[in-house]
């Protein structure tokens, strides 16, 4: 019996066993769907269904059309903007946050968490309410006599969906950096410092190579997201503004061409992709992927 219950332990214990689950769920949520949106590229849509001749029509078209060339320049635009500036502006929290916020760092992370679970419409409506024409911006300058006319350049332009981006996004960039500079401790600071290193040699000698793998990530996390949101551009975007995600979504829901939309979105798979790689070997070039900590 003992050897039973200890030969059904370490069976229990085995990796594959551990890792089965969480391999399941990732073909079934994750791998499936993409198969799924793979062949659907190559089929024929129409009228939400997808049928037989196998075509390259669908690439042909995401690539030729001057409308998703648009759409794909403002998602990169918008997705660099709102993902180095949410970085540059997370990464010095997050070094407060750990090493001089003291007995604040808890309420104020708390907070950045709790604006994390504001409705996302609720933060897109109230950004119409600030940036539209008759808003707190125009309403404001408009009573002190500054314009004659509202600021029509405010709204529905590739600016109001970057502002509203970047405030989306800007509280996962400060939760993820602040997870990831946790594991530095003050000693490295002190040791540097008695080196005789100053302010500025620390964050290059010692924070920025440190957290050069986690920011990275960070920049990748929100890069993707904004640059592939479709729910922004449709009420902030206007014409100049609208990103790929959105054409994307007219064709599953509006348009009902599957294969074309499907076609879109493995092309976005495979830019992500690339960058991807192209950061990781980037980093790993410059030695910087893995950190051994002490």
């Amino acid at each position: 019996m003992d050897r039973r219950r200890l030969g059904l332990g370490g069976l229990l214990r085995h990796p594959l066993t551990v890792a089965t689950p969480s391999v399941l769920v990732m073909l079934a949520f994750f791998f499936a769907p993409v198969v799924i949106t793979v062949v659907y590229s190559f089929l024929t849509g129409e009228l939400f269904q997808v049928s037989r001749p196998i075509t390259l029509g669908n690439y042909e078209s995401a690539l030729t059309l001057d409308v998703n060339r648009t759409m794909a320049l403002n998602s990169v635009i918008i997705g660099v903007i709102v993902a180095t500036v949410t970085v540059a502006v997370g990464m010095p929290v997050a070094y407060w946050l750990h090493f001089s916020a003291g007995r604040w760092a808890t309420p104020v992370i708390s907070l950045v968490v709790a604006s994390m679970f504001a409705g996302y419409l609720v933060r897109i409506y109230a950004w119409r309410t600030v940036l539209g024409t008759n808003g707190v911006i125009n309403s404001g300058l408009s009573g002190s006599g500054l314009i004659d006319e509202p600021l029509g350049f405010l709204i529905f332009s590739r600016a109001a969906v970057t502002i509203a981006e970047l405030h989306l996004m800007l509280p996962f960039a400060i939760v993820m950096l602040y997870a990831a500079i946790r594991p530095i401790r003050l000693d490295h600071l002190e040791a540097a410092e008695d080196l005789g290193s100053s302010p500025s040699i620390r964050w290059r000698r010692l924070i920025l190579p440190l957290m050069a793998a986690p920011m990275a990530s960070a920049w990748m996390f929100i890069f993707i997201v904004s640059s592939s949101d479709f729910v922004t551009p449709q009420f902030l975007g206007g014409l100049d503004g609208q990103l790929i995600g959105t054409q994307i979504n007219r064709y599953f829901r509006e348009s009902g061409d599957y294969g074309k939309g499907a076609a879109l979105a493995v092309l976005m798979i495979v830019f992500y992709t690339v960058l991807y790689l192209l950061i990781q070997g980037g980093l790993r070039m410059a030695k910087l992927n893995r950190i051994e900590w002490d």
